[in-house]
């Protein structure tokens, strides 16, 4: 744990050989805090933080001395700002999943007594809990790394989209899950293979009967999606989710929604769409 407030920095001095990979994350109470990763003596950084993020895993070019440097943005710092924070760093060689060596391309979540895998923001358990997985439940390996002794696994739950960091020790390699099918004449959607498919109901003109139409969703985390609806001749229209709530669509027409229960009834223009919430959340 560290303090940190105005223009005042904090370092860390790592000495690492070739080839090796260091591994950093932070946890801060303010977001203007950062860090970068830069060989001692030189102002030329190999990680950045505030255009890359919170977590780095850097593959050491020569063998020396690196600095982890801690610091608030400048525009905080001007206003004299503060924060307490929480710095993990490692040393090791890093285990990422490529299909082809380091690490299989799915994980299955195995060995838990009890309970549910908790998915954190961060590769550590100081970070906030967003999600949890049961034994058995299949997720994307985006890269493994240490954070000091432990394992972690950067992660995305198959289904329900969840994206985090999981522990190591509790996931085992998986096959890949099936696709779902896309319905015939049903949407393409973004290139992002969908979490789910099938057919909602839907109306093209006001006061008409409603049909069948097919749909696919890209899943986000809870309450977050993109779901794509086939019109017919090629045309989609989407519709965005966050926070629960559909917030967006690629239509020029205003977006109206309203809830009973479990059902969403969206408007958008003339058109018509219902379907059960879990359409967007999985389950």
């Amino acid at each position: 744990m560290g303090t940190l407030k105005g223009d005042e920095t904090a370092e860390y001095v790592i000495a690492g050989a070739a080839g090796q990979t260091l591994s950093v994350d932070l946890s801060a109470a303010n977001a203007s805090l950062y860090f970068n990763i830069l060989p001692q003596g030189s102002a030329e950084a190999l990680f950045i933080g505030a255009t890359s993020g919170t977590v780095a895993d850097i593959p050491l070019p020569a063998a020396g001395n690196y600095v982890v440097q801690v610091y608030l943005m400048r525009n905080a710092a001007r206003r004299d700002e503060g924060s307490t924070y929480a710095l993990g760093i490692g040393l090791a060689g890093a285990d990422f999943a490529d299909g082809l060596a380091g690490g299989p391309d799915w994980w299955q979540v195995s060995g838990l007594a009890e309970d549910a895998l908790n998915i954190r923001l961060g590769p550590d358990t100081r970070y906030d809990v967003v999600g949890k997985a049961r034994n058995g439940e299949v997720m994307q390996n985006k890269g493994c790394r240490m954070t000091g002794q432990t394992r972690w696994c950067s992660i995305r739950i198959d289904g329900s989209g969840v994206e985090g960091w999981a522990a190591g020790k509790y996931l085992t390699e998986a096959a890949a899950p099936a696709a779902p099918e896309v319905p015939a004449e049903g949407p393409v959607g973004n290139g992002t293979p969908f979490d789910a498919t099938g057919t909602v109901d839907c109306a093209m003109i006001a006061d008409t009967a409603m049909r069948s139409c097919p749909f696919g969703v890209v899943r986000d985390g809870p309450g977050n999606a993109g779901v794509w609806i086939a019109l017919g001749d090629g045309a989609e229209r989407q519709i965005l989710f966050e926070g629960g709530a559909p917030v967006g669509t690629n239509a020029a027409a205003p977006l109206n929604f309203e809830k009973s229960g479990d059902m969403f009834t969206i408007s958008i223009g003339e058109e018509r769409y219902t379907f059960p919430e879990a359409l967007v959340n999985g389950g």
